[in-house]
């Protein structure tokens, strides 16, 4: 078939295409030509990894497809005449001739209208590969590349590795091919690979390998090349193995400097001074010149030098210059005695080095000359030396410590008052031997050390200490301190302050636990310290070191405990201060009183004689307890405390606090009858909840049991005499005092202070005065009696419902008042019962329950008989399950009329509903309902409950009219205007205060433009967009958006009418409007004039 596109068939089929394509250009989608072809290759490929693009000339994309799998034809539709370019893009390596393709579309003689194919020809795949450095994931740049035939082995292709590496060949057909790899300069250890293409790009082999790179350098002395000096190559990394091309043997003379890095090999300058390494794989190196001569070395700049081969050769800067000979000498910290390291040695002032640990040091790069030579370390001091150096004087004389420092420092741990800081104090240093005694002085530094220069031999210092610091009681020691000088410094000399020890104990009754003692200067306030102790035992040592000289007072705190002797007063002289004592003598008990009571306190361990009764007033009292342990602590009085008792621990001392929390009020309630009676009291304190009392016995009921149980008990012990002892004569008979009124409840209640009670007694049969009582109670003072009520009996109102009927509401009003007194309602059996009331008043009586009516029994006060009513409750869903709202439903009968809208639960109820027959019909746009109308028969006391199914058959359109500014626009006229099959239809509406609309009622599959309506709007000259057109689905539609332009042009109209004069009285001139020409907008007639005007004329009109 691939050669037969030539063919008629072929001719027939592609105009067959072109002329539909021809067809569709006068419809809507404007097609005007579609440009084809044919991805070819001559061996097997992937046609679906292949994408055609059709760009612009600016290159944004218009189109793109991909190939027929089976043949590689691809077809592109244009809509547009123009410019275009036609691409072809692969997967990367793939390559085609062309690429691409531009392409000049104007209809007539463009390739695509005459039906011409563009075809892209496949010319092969990619081969890749990478050329590395030994042991590195990447590879050098520059390398040449060669892609063989391995049959003939002519070269195809060649190309040079790019950084990193890598190469590739392009356009290569499927077969085997052998790569090969040179360098004019580099050893290659792989330089050959194979490759296989087959139907896709294709990777080398393996890849190919450098084994090292050439890296060279120079040498030279005063601007000339030297021959002959040794290149030592070192490494930590690179294994001796892998290098070629230089002499691995070791070099005599040379030292070890360097344990980390492995020597390699080297190499010798020749004559023109360059050296080179011929083959260095990748990695870090370090190079170490060496020049020796017959007697000495010299140095050569710089000594070493690190460099780096990555992947290509090496040229090392800066080149090596021989710059001297190098001289060594030693320090000594005695003409026989030990090396001194980390000196430093300065040659001229210029040349420093710092001698090493054995005291040896290196000058290197030294001519011939006489020098100067100092050396310096911290506490060594050297005499200067003046040599002459040459070469065969390579080796310098010892230079010897002569001074050593002697140091020290003065140590003040505790300043007197008149020493704010250490000052320059005066030190002298003299020999011990008479012969060499010479004295030598010097003053401490602001931190009190101190330094002398001295040579070898015995020496005395010695402080002086001002007199005036010596009265404030500073003294140091030892006096004198002698010391040593040898080989070293001496550098720890020390003065120490003299200080004091004070020292005492404590003995208490108990365990000691912790307490403070306390240690303050007379003389100097600002001098306190203190110490902080912890014993479990009845003793306890305490001990102030570092105590200056002077007169103290010291004390233990312990307020909770009584002692001997609080405090005592000591004096420092000249030696430590011992023997104090503190003697513990009982606990302190401290208690706090927020009013004056009675307190009991004793021991239940140690008998009755510890209890003690004590009237204490209100505030702070104190006592002293000799013995340790626990006491109970009870208060008496007419206030209640937050706990019945209090327990003091001496093991645990505080403040014992009692604060009164309630008031015990006391209340009597007097009546005429004797009946239950209740007491409620309610606080103003939320968190206290009302309390009520009773029902309460009054006093004479109590007196009565009081005798009854007095007349049990004296009945009891006759028996138990027995008649013989009681003699002949009977027992005269008891009887207890008759109950008579008044009577007289008495009660009581714990209140807090600063609370406000409100007292109110309740009874079934009587009526208080007051029915209630407030106070406050302050809470100061024990409150006693503070309320007082009488009783008295009181009107009881009873009624029944006829039939028995529960929960009606029966409503008791005093005759003539506003509002009901009370309210009640029915039991299980129909009745009531209000009471009591006060006898002296009028009252109404009331019945009510929803759904029922009520009306009194004749003859009787306070029976009703009820009727029922009945009730409809509507529920309305939608056809999938969902409550409709704002479903207006329509329910009438008889003289019933309702028109209700349903909730957003979709419920709507009619309660009391009389009986009869009702007609109701649910009603709302965009749906149909079933039932959609019925009539329903109600009966006296039926509560029915109906559903409704609400089917959306039609849905609303949501937008918004605005002012180019986004102004909302109201009151605008908008319409939805049915097209097509749908023309027929049309729903309007107008534009709320927020320029928002709906337009309900639109039809599903009906495709409607929505626009501003030409009626109503005439302040409105046009709208953007003109109108949107939208298609009805299953769904409502959203955000129609309409910007609308206010008339704001005006013109005007006027001309002459050419015509007699005798026919203007009969002419008239008439202006219409091209879409109306049966109403004139505007007529004028001449008159005696052939000029005519119109009044001002709306713009952007056909009139």
């Amino acid at each position: 078939m691939l050669g037969q596109w030539g063919s008629p068939a072929w001719g027939c089929w592609w105009w067959a295409v072109c002329g539909a394509l021809w067809a569709g250009a006068g419809g809507s989608e404007d097609i005007v030509v579609g440009c084809g072809g044919f991805v070819r290759s001559d061996v097997e490929i992937n046609y679906s990894l292949i994408e055609i693009k059709l760009y612009t000339k600016h290159g944004t994309l218009k189109y793109q497809t991909d190939c027929a799998p089976n043949n590689g034809y691809f077809m592109i539709p244009l809509y547009d005449k123009g410019d275009f370019i036609l691409k072809i893009e692969p997967p990367l390596g793939w390559s085609f001739e062309p690429t691409s393709v531009d392409i000049h579309v104007d209809g007539i003689n463009d390739i695509c209208t005459k039906g011409g194919d563009i075809n892209f020809v496949f010319t092969g795949f990619s081969v890749n590969g990478k050329v590395l450095s030994k042991g590195q994931d990447l590879g050098p740049a520059s390398v040449f590349v060669a892609l063989r035939s391995p049959s003939t082995g002519v070269t195809l292709q060649s190309t040079t590795t790019q950084p990193g590496g890598k190469y590739a060949f392009l356009k290569v057909l499927p077969g085997e091919y052998e790569i090969f790899a040179s360098h004019p300069t580099w050893t290659l250890k792989e330089a050959t690979t194979t490759v296989r293409v087959t139907s896709s790009n294709a990777y080398a082999s393996s890849p190919l390998i450098v084994a090292g790179y050439n890296v060279s350098g120079s040498v030279r002395s005063d601007g000339e090349p030297m021959k002959g000096v040794m290149f030592l190559l070192f490494s930590s990394s690179v294994a001796k193995e892998d290098i070629m091309g230089c002499n691995p043997s070791p070099v005599d003379g040379f030292p070890a400097r360097d344990d980390s890095l492995a020597y390699l090999c080297n190499v010798i300058s020749k004559e023109d001074g360059t050296f080179t390494f011929q083959s260095l794989p990748s990695g870090k190196y370090a190079v170490i010149p060496f020049y020796r001569g017959e007697r000495i070395t010299f140095d050569v700049a710089p000594s070493k030098l690190d460099f780096v081969v990555e992947h290509d050769s090496l040229r090392i800067e800066p080149v090596f210059h021989v710059m001297g000979f190098s001289v060594t000498g030693r320090i000594l910290n005695s003409p026989e005695g030990e090396g001194v390291p980390d000196a430093t040695v300065i040659l001229n002032s210029q040349i420093k080095v710092t001698t090493r640990s054995d005291g040896s040091f290196r000058l290197e790069n030294i001519t011939t000359g006489t020098y100067t030579i100092q050396a310096h370390k911290d506490h060594l001091f050297f005499d200067i030396m003046t040599v002459k150096i040459a070469p065969n004087t390579p080796q310098l004389a010892d230079i010897i410590v002569t001074e050593f420092s002697v140091c020290g420092q003065i140590s003040v741990t505790r300043f007197p008052d008149s020493i704010k800081q250490i000052t320059k104090y005066k030190v002298n240093m003299w020999p011990q031997e008479k012969e060499k005694a010479v004295l030598l002085t010097t003053e401490t530094d602001a931190r009190g050390g101190f330094c002398f220069k001295a040579r070898p031999g015995l020496y005395v210092l010695q402080v002086i200490v001002p007199d005036a610091e010596v009265r404030a009681g500073l003294a140091l020691k030892p006096k004198v301190f002698p010391v040593t000088v040898a080989s070293k410094p001496v550098l720890d000399v020390i003065f120490s302050q003299f200080l004091a020890s004070v020292s005492g104990k404590i003995t208490c009754l108990d365990a000691c636990g912790e307490l403070m003692v306390i240690l303050q200067s007379i003389l100097r306030p600002g001098e306190k310290r203190s110490l902080q102790l912890t014993a479990k035992s009845t003793s306890l040592a305490f001990t102030f070191e570092n105590v200056l000289p002077g007169k103290y007072k010291m004390s233990i705190i312990q307020e909770d405990w009584c002692w001997k002797n609080k405090s005592l007063e000591i004096e420092v002289v000249e030696e430590d201060v011992s023997g104090i004592e503190f003697r513990q003598t009982g606990y302190m008990l401290r208690c706090s009183l927020s009013h004056a009571i009675t307190l009991e306190f004793y021991q239940d361990e140690n008998g009755p004689e510890n209890v003690g009764v004590y009237n204490l007033s209100k505030g702070v009292n104190r006592f002293c307890l000799s013995k340790p342990g626990v006491y109970e602590v009870t208060p008496r009085s007419c206030h209640r405390f937050e706990h019945e008792y209090y327990t003091y621990d001496t093991s645990a001392p505080s403040i014992l606090t009692l604060t009164a929390i309630r008031h015990h009020v006391l209340g009597t309630i007097t009546t005429d009858k004797l009946m239950d009676v209740m007491v409620t009291i309610r606080s103003s304190i939320d968190s206290e909840p009302d309390l009520v009392l009773g029902p309460l016995k009054s006093q004479q009921e109590l007196r009565q049991e009081q005798q009854r149980a007095e007349i049990e008990a004296r009945r009891q012990e006759r028996e138990k005499k027995g008649p013989d002892e009681e003699g002949s004569k009977p027992p005269v008979q008891e009887v207890v005092e008759e109950l008579l009124g008044p009577f007289h409840y008495d009660f009581s209640y714990w209140a807090r202070s600063g609370e406000k009670i409100t007292v109110t007694p309740s009874s079934k049969e009587l009526l208080f005065y007051p029915p209630s009582i407030e106070t406050v109670v302050s809470g100061e003072s024990c409150p006693g009696k503070l309320i007082e009520i009488y009783g008295k009996a009181g009107l009881f109102l009873e009624g029944q419902i006829h039939p028995e009927l529960e929960g009606v509401e029966i409503i008791i009003s005093e005759k003539g008042a506003p509002s009901p007194l009370i309210t009640v309602f029915t039991d299980d059996k129909g009745s009531y019962s209000v009471g009591p009331l006060h006898s002296d008043l009028e009252y109404t009586v009331t019945a009510q329950k929803e759904g029922f009516v009520l009306s009194g029994v004749e003859d009787t006060i306070g029976d009703f008989k009820a009727f029922a009513l009945a009730g409809v409750t509507f529920e309305i869903k939608s056809e999938d399950g969902h409550p409709l709202a704002g479903v207006l439903l329509s329910l009438s009968g008889g003289t019933f009329r309702s028109n209700l809208l349903t909730q957003d639960n979709g419920m709507l109820t009619f309660a009391n509903l009389s009986p009869g027959q009702y007609y109701f019909k649910p009603m709302m746009k965009e749906f149909r309902f079933e039932p959609s109308s019925q009539m329903i028969e109600v009966q006296e006391g039926q509560n029915l409950k109906i559903a409704i199914v609400g089917y959306r058959t039609a849905y609303s359109c949501y937008g918004t009219v605005s002012s180019l500014n986004g102004e909302p626009e109201q009151g605008i006229a908008v319409e939805a205007v049915g097209q097509g099959e749908c023309a027929i239809y049309g729903e309007d509406t107008v534009t709320d205060e927020e320029g928002r609309f709906r337009l309900r009622g639109l039809l599903p599959s009906c495709l409607y433009h929505i626009q501003l309506k030409a009626e109503g709007n005439d302040h409105i000259e046009r709208a953007l967009p003109q109108y949107s057109a939208i298609q009805v689905g299953s769904d409502d539609v959203d955000n129609v958006n309409i910007v609308a332009f206010r008339q704001i042009n005006q013109f005007d109209l006027s001309g002459n009418v050419i015509t007699p004069s005798e026919y203007l009285p009969t002419l008239w001139v008439k202006l219409y409007k091209s879409e109306n020409l049966d109403n004139p907008v505007h007529t004028v007639s001449l008159g005696q004039s052939l000029f005519f005007h119109f009044p001002p004329l709306l713009g952007m009109e056909r009139y």
